[in-house]
């Protein structure tokens, strides 16, 4: 496992490629330095202060496990039914959707929650824009890139 802490000019490109890569503004010290963990190749966790996202490629998402990153995200609630499918992989389809706040066009990153805690339980991007979702009576609404219990989930155990 690499860890490494980015320099302050290299934490500010991280910052920027953040926020252009899923479309939020962090209110962040000019200070903030990133650091980064890879547990294993092409996997790397980035913390930034108190939030932490996961880099795979070129593409980033916010990491389950940080109550802070996840406030910064629309959320969609699922019944407790879609919650089994969606912790081995599923898909968020639009029966299981219970409410949803208003993410705007597709592409999106939103937090599926559970109905009954309010749990955060998977992440993903939205398949379709929150008009579109709204009269929808069946078909997937938000694919599931990371959920609890996943490859992602698992990794970051070891850090």
């Amino acid at each position: 496992m690499k860890k490494w802490v980015l320099s302050h000019r290299d934490s500010v490109s991280m910052v920027a490629k953040l926020e252009r890569s899923l479309g939020l503004s962090l209110t962040l010290p000019k200070s903030a330095q990133a650091e980064c963990a890879e547990p294993e190749e092409g996997v790397v966790f980035v913390r930034l202060e108190e939030y932490e996202f996961v880099q795979t490629g070129d593409s980033f998402f916010p990491f389950l496990g940080s109550q802070p990153t996840l406030a910064l995200f629309p959320s969609v609630v699922v019944d407790e039914g879609a919650i089994r499918f969606l912790i081995n992989g599923a898909d968020v389809m639009r029966p299981g959707i219970r409410k949803m706040d208003d993410w705007g066009e597709a592409g999106k990153m939103v937090i599926i929650k559970e109905e009954k805690k309010g749990r955060a339980i998977a992440v993903g991007p939205t398949m379709v824009s929150g008009t579109e979702a709204g009269p929808m009576s069946r078909g997937s609404c938000v694919k599931n890139l990371h959920h609890v219990g996943d490859h992602y989930w698992n990794a970051h155990k070891s850090l």
